[in-house]
């Protein structure tokens, strides 16, 4: 028997405070596939970070920010291999791929969509502002 292709409305995760803003996560339908909905307040920044297996773009929807972004090399090579540095207007999105830092700024308060691969974060923190746990990129160890 064929299975039938339907459409439904589920509920966006719980909010969670960070210490830039919130974000508030969903499910999308497409496997592998999930997105956040992300408010960041003026001023304020997100750790300066790669992912180890996921790939995920972030759209701007309203404010303004900086994004900084470099490629895979960065983490053992900084100075042949520098963050590229770019402001983000409503529209602008970062795409960034596994193993590649990025951090966003905001100038003004900035709402953000976030669209990555589900159920592989492996987030890696190189520098924080607010004093959470970085890992030591040479030694892949916390510190």
């Amino acid at each position: 028997m064929k299975h039938v292709k339907t459409s439904w409305i589920s509920k966006a995760g719980n909010k969670v405070e960070m210490p830039w803003g919130h974000e508030i996560s969903w499910t999308s339908m497409s496997p592998g596939t999930n997105g956040k909905t992300i408010f960041m307040s003026a001023g304020n920044r997100s750790s300066l970070k790669f992912n180890r297996l996921k790939n995920e773009s972030l759209l701007l929807l309203s404010g303004e920010a900086i994004a900084e972004f470099g490629n895979e090399l960065y983490t053992t090579d900084p100075i042949l291999n520098p963050l590229k540095v770019q402001k983000m207007f409503p529209g602008s999105v970062l795409n960034v791929q596994s193993g590649c830092p990025y951090r966003i700024s905001a100038i003004t308060d900035c709402d953000l969509i976030e669209i990555g691969d589900s159920g592989k974060s492996e987030a890696v923190r190189i520098d924080d502002d607010y004093g959470r746990d970085i890992e030591n990129k040479e030694a892949g160890e916390e510190k």
